[in-house]
């Protein structure tokens, strides 16, 4: 796609908006991204917004193909999986650090963090929920004092969070991950490296294997509505 320039604070903002509409659901994956409406709704200059969607293309958020466009990049198992597999060599390692060297007031923060997300039960996933969920680990990953740690992370969390669809997310996920949470949490707590990064691993790839088990049903469902129309 063509290169066109704009203004450093215009074209972030266009950025932000963008991730913005992909957090609300407003954009999804496999979508294609329209300038004429992305100018309406951001009501914004294509210009700012072809360097946004450049700079989104560059982070894997977007494709492009020529003289066709821009669309949201779907996200598929292999690299659901590869995602998590880095997710957990992250969150281990920054848990290990952190259960050296985190202050008081750092456990204390993540009580909260973990109050906040217990204390949110919608009926049904949502982004706020998955939000939520990530402020907890994230918190993990600042305890650890590795701020390129943390931006990894931090990257990685939102890749899932954008890229994927919660329509077939069971709402039973939400209560084995608050029991795993908590037994993280009391862990933690009690300073547990080696327990702590066991119930860590463990509750990662129980969140991989869920979101793979999403992905296939969907994949399953987009196939039946086919082969309706094909009969």
């Amino acid at each position: 796609m063509p290169k066109v320039s704009g203004s450093k604070s215009s074209v972030e903002e266009a950025y932000r908006a963008i991730k913005r509409l992909m957090l609300q659901q407003k954009l999804f994956p496999g979508q294609k991204l329209l300038y004429r409406e992305l100018t309406q709704r951001l009501g914004m200059s294509k210009t700012p917004i072809v360097n946004a969607l450049n700079r989104l293309e560059q982070e894997g958020f977007v494709i492009s193909e020529p003289n066709v466009g821009y669309a949201v990049k779907p996200i598929d198992a292999k690299e659901i999986f590869d995602s998590y597999e880095v997710r957990e060599a992250l969150e281990i390692k920054a848990l290990e650090k952190a259960l050296v060297s985190a202050t008081d007031e750092q456990m204390a923060n993540l009580e909260e963090k973990y109050r906040t997300l217990d204390e949110y039960r919608p009926h049904r996933y949502d982004r706020k929920k998955l939000m939520l969920d990530c402020e907890f680990h994230l918190q993990i990953a600042i305890m650890s004092g590795n701020e390129v740690l943390r931006y990894l992370l931090r990257r990685n969390f939102e890749h899932i969070i954008l890229r994927t669809r919660l329509d077939n997310y069971d709402p039973d996920r939400m209560h084995v991950s608050a029991r795993e949470h908590r037994d993280l949490l009391k862990t933690i707590k009690a300073r547990d490296v080696l327990k702590g990064t066991e119930l860590l691993g463990q509750h990662i790839r129980n969140a991989r294997d869920y979101v793979l088990l999403c992905l296939s049903t969907e994949d399953q469902e987009s196939q039946d509505a086919i082969s309706l129309f094909e009969a």
